[in-house]
């Protein structure tokens, strides 16, 4: 296979954190030496934790969507900038499953790069790592990205 054309789409999940912005880096070196398009997502969990007596309301729903369109577009000018071929897609789902099972196939990417952990461990502990999710059930090939 040509190196140009091991990784056509990359797929790269980003949730502002220090090592999604990491993983979008590395993400960007691998398009430049595959001549590669990347496509960032942001995903939002459509989740209730009725367990823990928590819902997400169409207010906090509405309040992420205009956060997630401020980093998808901060990530969308530093890839320009490199000079790759960008998408950026706001989801709403379950991110693991997201990432993993759907979003490979609905875009047809080769490869997954994403950090090692998200925002915080507190989100990990309710929700499970989605990286490891990720890395276990991925339609793509995966590069994890150490912090």
């Amino acid at each position: 296979m040509e190196a140009e054309n091991m990784y056509a789409n990359i797929l790269v999940p980003i949730d502002g954190s220090e090592n999604a912005e990491k993983a979008v880096k590395e993400a960007i070196a691998l398009a430049q030496i595959h001549h590669s398009k990347l496509h960032v997502v942001m995903v939002a969990t459509d989740q209730r934790y009725i367990q823990y007596g928590v819902t997400l309301g169409q207010d906090v729903m509405d309040q992420f969507e205009k956060a997630a369109d401020k980093t998808l577009q901060q990530a969308e000018d530093e890839i320009k900038v490199a000079g790759v071929a960008v998408e950026t897609h706001y989801v709403v789902g379950i991110p693991k499953i997201q990432i993993a099972e759907k979003l490979p196939v609905t875009l047809k990417t080769d490869l997954t790069v994403m950090g090692k952990s998200g925002m915080s461990g507190i989100s990990r502990a309710f929700l499970g790592s989605t990286t490891e999710y990720v890395v276990r059930h991925s339609e793509s090939n995966v590069l994890v990205v150490e912090n």
